[in-house]
This record gives structure tokens, C-alpha cells and sequence, in this order.
């Protein structure tokens, strides 16, 4: 009974760190430069037909098509994924274990590949964390999000804007991933890492599944990778938090007597704990130029008066009932609520802003906008053989109760509209 007891046990650490190597393959070498288009692209496609011959030949998904990233992990083909590595790794794990006569190299397999996943998760929650800072995953409401009602919003779109609301809470978010990253990139540190990416992966995979955000299978195998990497030491872990025994954990101890071992020990740390964090924190500093447009014309115009150059009557649909300015948009919302979005391409002193309506627009068009003595605006714009006049007046964001609110220690009476 023993012995099968062991052979299960083995079989199921080999199974494991087969699936982890699977699923994180080829993790690392996507943060090195030029190696998707030599080397991971080509891991992807393989990786891509495994699961469409699973679900075409196994499970009799006919129509199944591999689609391009698109920012949804929870795709039917991710779905299957789930079901095609597990195969692949059952199918290697009953070969190795039939096959190989070195039983002990299977366990020290298994632990590896616990280190292989603690980088994995380490370096995700890492970048994870970074964008949580200045303008990145979660930006602050946008004039459209304000204007936008709840009713009108997705799960997702809620949630980020409820995230996006506070730089405090996304610091503090952030602050928590890279916090639980760092410890997990070192052996000394990484059993603590692993308890504190738990109850940070644990948040995010049930903020996943409770506003239907498209990453639920990746941030669950982020869980459930982290509760491997902390799974060895349960016994000790238990004993101290919960029996209250005196306890050591075992240093993890790696054979570097070997002077070409060391060296590449060396180098991999250097790579995954020092130059990988450094060019995730540099790449995201060096995009705030493209996630910041300085617009000094932003704002939700109101339309008090609308006209169309020779065209007294006016649907609906042609009426232009707000016009929203941010960063490099431009959005018409008409009375029937129908909204069309405009590309700014340039910004002009005098009031004019270049647009297009797409891409494969060669001559842009011109709007031109200026403050009355009122305190209103006056815009006139040419779209196609349409001569627009309008008069609105201007909303900015200091104009909303949701920031101009701000945060008060103090609070004698609750505030909650």
C-alpha cells in the first residue's frame, strides 16, 4: 500500500509539474525582445492547434476557429486549453513513469518546475502592479464614463471605473502585487510570498468572476499555482498558525557546486529579478506619453442651439444633442442617443482641432470652437457636404459631484447619493 501510495503521489507531482510547464510555456522568453516573433509566436500556434484538434476531434466543436488576442482569456478555445494540456501531461507523466528508471529525477522535476511557477506568478503579479500606478489599467472616470449611467455600464466597465476612482486603492492594489511578486522571486522570502499572492490572487479572481471580467481562467491559475508553490510546507504552516507550535522551514537549497551552474544561476537571477521589473517599470513610465493628451478644449458640451447650413429641419438622428471632447476624441451624442466617435489629430492656438472619422481618411477635418463673452461655446464644423453651427455650454470634470466630492476624515452626517 505504500509503495502505491508513492507511485500515485509521484504520479500526480510529475502530472503537476507537467501541466505547469505546459500552461506557462514559454514563459520567460516573452519579456525578452525579438523572441516573439522568433521563437514564442510559434509556441502560441502550436499551442493553438493542440487545443482546436481537442475540441474539434474530441469534443466535436466543428466551427471552432483560434482567435487572435483580443483581451479575453475566457475563450471557448481557452476553455479547452483546460482539457488538452491536462491530456498532453497525463499522456507524458504514464510514458516517464513506464519508461524512466530514474524515479528520483521525476520528483526533482516536480519541484523544479514549483520554482519555474513561482517566477511565472511572481513576474505576472509584478506587472500586474506597475500598471496600477499613474495612468495605466485603471484610469480615472472619463468625461464619457461620467456622462455614461450605471444602467448603461457592463460588470467590467463598472468595476474598472470603481477602481479607477481612487489612485489611493490602486496604489494600494498595486503596491499589494508587486509586494507578493518580489517575495516570491526569492527563496528566502518566497513560502511568505506565496501566502500573501494567495490572498492577493484570491481577490482578483473573485473580483474576475463577480463583475465577469474575461480573465477568470488566467488569475485562477495564478491562485492555484501560488497554493503549489506554499503546498509543500502545509505541515509546518499549520502547525504554527494553528497548533501554535514552535517551527522551522527547511532553506531551499539549490546544487550550484558546479562553477558553469552557478554562472547560469547568476545570469537567470539577474534577468528575472533585475533587468525584467526594470523594463516592465521603464515600459510603463515611457507610455504615459501615449495615454496622456493634454486637450485644453475637454469637456461635455451641452447643445443649447443646433443647426445644419441649409437644412431647417433636422431629424433626430441628425441633431446633435452633447459633444464630448477628450484626449484625442471627439463623440457626438444625438437626440435619438446615438453616438459616432472622431479621431483628433491635431491641436491648433487659435481653437481649431483636426479629426477624422477613420483611419483610411486622407484630408482631416477642421472644427473650430471658441468661448463667448456668455460663457458659452460657439463650434462650427464641415463633415461631408454638412455645415454644422452649434452653441453649448461646457461641463469639465471639476463640474461632477463624483470628483469634486473628494474625501473628508470628517464626516457628521453620511453623504451617499
Amino acid at each position: 500500500m505504500n509503495e502505491l501510495n508513492r507511485q500515485l503521489s509521484l504520479g500526480l507531482k510529475t502530472f503537476l509539474g507537467l501541466y505547469v510547464l505546459i500552461y506557462c510555456f514559454p514563459f520567460p522568453a516573452d519579456y525578452i525582445p525579438y523572441t516573439y516573433e522568433y521563437f514564442s509566436k510559434y509556441i502560441g500556434f502550436a499551442k493553438a492547434n493542440l487545443n482546436l484538434y481537442v475540441g474539434k476531434y474530441l469534443l466535436g466543436f466543428q466551427e471552432l476557429n483560434h482567435i487572435e488576442i483580443n483581451g479575453s482569456g475566457d475563450t471557448t478555445l481557452d476553455y479547452i486549453s483546460l482539457l488538452s494540456y491536462s491530456l498532453l501531461a497525463v499522456l507524458i507523466t504514464i510514458i516517464l513513469l513506464i519508461f524512466s528508471k530514474n524515479k528520483e529525477k521525476l520528483v526533482g522535476f516536480y519541484a523544479k518546475m514549483l520554482i519555474y511557477a513561482r517566477y511565472f506568478v511572481g513576474l505576472t503579479l509584478i506587472s500586474y502592479g506597475v500598471i496600477k500606478f499613474l495612468h495605466g489599467q485603471f484610469p480615472s472616470p472619463s468625461l464619457m464614463a461620467l456622462e455614461a449611467t450605471y444602467g448603461e455600464s457592463s460588470p467590467m466597465g463598472l468595476a474598472w471605473r470603481f477602481f479607477g476612482y481612487s489612485d489611493l486603492y490602486k496604489g494600494f492594489m498595486g503596491f499589494s502585487e508587486v509586494l507578493a511578486g518580489f517575495l516570491l522571486l526569492f527563496r528566502r522570502t518566497a513560502i511568505l510570498g506565496a501566502l500573501v499572492s494567495i490572498a492577493v490572487c484570491t481577490n482578483i479572481f473573485f473580483v474576475n468572476l463577480s463583475f465577469d471580467v474575461p480573465v477568470k481562467l488566467f488569475s485562477g491559475h495564478l491562485l492555484f499555482f501560488s497554493v503549489l508553490i506554499a503546498l509543500p510546507r502545509l505541515k509546518t504552516l499549520v502547525s504554527f498558525f494553528f497548533l501554535h507550535e514552535e517551527v522551522s522551514l527547511k532553506p531551499i537549497e539549490y546544487d550550484l557546486t558546479k562553477k558553469r551552474k552557478k554562472w547560469s544561476y547568476i545570469v537567470l537571477k539577474v534577468v528575472l529579478v533585475g533587468l525584467i521589473p526594470l523594463s516592465l517599470i521603464i515600459g510603463h513610465v515611457s507610455s504615459q506619453s501615449y495615454r496622456t493628451y493634454l486637450n485644453e478644449w475637454e469637456g461635455v458640451y451641452e447643445v443649447i442651439s443646433f443647426g445644419i447650413e441649409d437644412k431647417p429641419d433636422v431629424a433626430e438622428t441628425a441633431h446633435w444633442d452633447k459633444i464630448i471632447i477628450q484626449g484625442k476624441t471627439i463623440m457626438t451624442l444625438n437626440k435619438s442617443k446615438s453616438k459616432k466617435y472622431y479621431t483628433i489629430e491635431n491641436i491648433w492656438n487659435e481653437g481649431e482641432i483636426n479629426f477624422i472619422e477613420n483611419h483610411e481618411q486622407e484630408d482631416p477635418y477642421s472644427f473650430y470652437i471658441s468661448e463667448l463673452e456668455d460663457g458659452s461655446y460657439k463650434m462650427e464644423t464641415k463633415i461631408g457636404n454638412n455645415q454644422y453651427l452649434v452653441n453649448a455650454k461646457r461641463k469639465v470634470k471639476t463640474d461632477y459631484l463624483l470628483i469634486n466630492r473628494g474625501f473628508r476624515w470628517v464626516n457628521e452626517t453620511p453623504y451617499n447619493r
